[in-house]
């Protein structure tokens, strides 16, 4: 099966459609709900960062995290979405694949991708539009949904 698919996605849900009719018509396949991407820092890792003295010093101070909580949860939410992408094309479910996400989110979810389904991104569209409805979306992504041209 030759189908395009459609990724919609925040740190909070994302939605999976099929582009029918030369991205004149959405088709909703999956949805994926994060309600831990609504939390707060706080709310997340609810133990304080331990401590650390300095090397040369009396001083004592919180040791940092690499990652915030919510860029924790949201990469791990993204390569959920991943997964599920991998298996759509290991499947032959999906040949070409649209990302729409935030600029930060979207680089979490093309990271998620493995190689073989990476490849099969055909467009990448930085845009935060998790609220849209699917029936305005068309109007917001226009060439991206548009069919490709023969390789």
């Amino acid at each position: 099966m030759h189908e395009k698919w459609l990724v919609v996605a925040d740190r909070v849900g994302a939605r999976i459609m099929a582009v029918r009719d030369g991205g004149k018509t959405l088709e909703p396949r999956e949805t994926f709900d994060n309600p831990r991407g609504r939390l707060k820092d706080g709310a997340i890792d609810a133990d304080r960062p331990g401590r650390a003295f300095d090397s040369g010093g009396e001083g004592r101070h919180a040791m940092s995290r690499a990652e915030s909580p919510h860029e924790r949860i949201a990469a791990d939410f993204a390569r959920e979405i991943g997964a599920r992408l991998d298996k759509a094309r290991g499947a032959g479910e999906m040949a070409e694949l649209v990302l729409v996400a935030e600029p930060r989110f979207l680089g979490q979810l093309r990271e998620a991708l493995d190689t073989r389904t990476a490849a099969c991104v055909v467009a990448s569209v930085a845009k935060d539009l998790a609220h849209v409805e699917a029936s305005a979306l068309g109007a917001h992504l226009g060439e991206a949904l548009a069919p490709a041209h023969p390789r």
